[in-house]
């Protein structure tokens, strides 16, 4: 895997009391033009991974963000299979959450890395 990528707290540095403005399935945008992109920041081969935005609330300032492992390297049949929720709060309330998954491909021989892109930062989701 790279070596490249920043902690959470780093990212926090970007994000942390910016306001939500528009959305897509795969990126939040900020009230300063700032994205935050679920990505494939890495595979291999036939390894795959992807992250999807659901229930944003616009106009919400975000105040945290936490990420939540649902599960690595699960065995689906025919390779492995990483699961992992990032939540984005106002206060205590959820106002975004992306359901990530990373697959390391064929029989597992391969690898992939799901990752939060902000700006030049990837920061770590899960991998496979």
């Amino acid at each position: 895997m790279w070596k490249g990528y920043v902690s959470l707290k780093d990212l926090k540095n970007d994000l942390i009391f910016k306001k939500i403005v528009n959305w897509s399935k795969s990126e939040l945008i900020l009230e300063d033009g700032t994205k935050i992109e679920v990505v494939c920041s890495e595979s291999d081969c036939c390894a795959w991974s992807e992250g999807e935005f659901t229930n944003v609330k616009l106009d919400a300032v975000i105040t945290d963000i936490k990420i939540f492992d649902k599960g690595k390297r699960i065995d689906n049949g025919d390779g492995h299979t990483s699961y992992a929720e990032v939540i984005v709060y106002h206060n205590r309330n959820e106002i975004a959450k992306a359901e990530c998954t990373a697959d390391d491909g064929n029989g597992g021989y391969y690898y992939s890395v799901c990752a939060l892109k902000v700006k030049d930062k990837l920061c770590v989701v899960t991998d496979a």
